[in-house]
Order: C-alpha cells, then structure tokens, then sequence
C-alpha cells in the first residue's frame, strides 16, 4: 500500500512539524528584576563548606509569592560572557524541594567552590502575579556569595535525610 501525498501537502507537513518542533526550542525566559519584596518570596539560603572543593547550598522556601507555581528551582554558574555577550553554563544541578519539619519545603546542592562568585538560585516560573507568560517564562536569580557561612536552616538535616 503506497500514500501519496502531493507536493502542497508535503510542504504544509514540513511546516507544520517545524513550528510544532521549534515553539519549546525558542522559549526564552525574561529575567525577573528587583522588586520591593523580592517578589513575595519567602526563603532561606545557607551556604556551608562541604568535603574538599565543594560548597553545600541549602535552600528553604516558606512561600513561592508571586512566582508561584515554580517550574524547577536550580543551583547554576554562568560562564564568562564570550566576545559575543553569550554565556553557558558552568554547572547546572537541580534542587528538589521537599518539605521540612516547620512546614517549609527545603533542598539542597552541592556545587564547586571555584564557581561561588557566579553562582546562584535560579528560580524559572511559567507565572507571574498567576498570568502565564507569552515569553516562555520567567526567572528570578538569588546570588549566594552573600550568604556564605551563614549558619544551616534548621529543616536542612530532616530534608536532606529523606
């Protein structure tokens, strides 16, 4: 048995898988800015040295805000901009966030300590203020140089067991 299909219709096929194709290829997220309340987020990092050259990144969220639903929450490093501007990823590990023992949801990471000044919580929602976005998304950035030896979350050691 033989489909024949004509050119017109071989052309509209092609088309059609392309656009279909390409929509989740060119979703290109836009970059959160600062906002008077972080964007109604309520978290906590702690950032503590680990065995050898790593970093251990613990993330505790009592409130998505704004953002809410989170598509993934990352722990990322960008790498330099190249002459073009464009830059790639120097690590990429995502955070699973499972809920802790004063009801926060808590995760953590571990990340090389030669990437901590370029490192960050990358937080990618598909809403904002509960309007989807016709970008693709939206990310919000938490640098976490700053929070360095600041004393673990209390939820850590109960997340990170389970």
């Amino acid at each position: 048995m033989s489909i024949r299909l004509s050119r017109l219709a071989k052309g509209m096929l092609v088309v059609a898988v392309m656009v279909l194709m390409s929509e989740r290829g060119w979703a290109i997220r836009q970059g959160l800015g600062p906002s008077k309340n972080e964007w109604g987020l309520k978290y906590d990092v702690a950032v503590a040295d680990a065995d050898g050259d790593k970093l251990t990144v613990v993330f505790a969220l009592a409130d998505e805000g704004r953002l809410k639903p989170f598509y993934s929450v990352d722990l990322v490093a960008f790498s330099k901009p190249d002459s073009g501007g464009s830059r790639t990823y120097d690590f990429n590990e995502p955070i699973k966030l499972k809920p802790g023992d004063d009801g926060k949801r808590v995760g953590q990471g571990q990340i090389p300590k030669k990437f901590l000044e370029r490192a960050q919580i990358r937080i990618i929602t598909l809403t904002v203020d509960g309007k989807r976005q016709p970008s693709g998304g939206a990310f919000y950035d938490i640098p976490i140089a700053k929070y360095l030896n600041k004393a673990p979350v209390a939820a850590s050691s109960a997340a990170a067991s389970r």
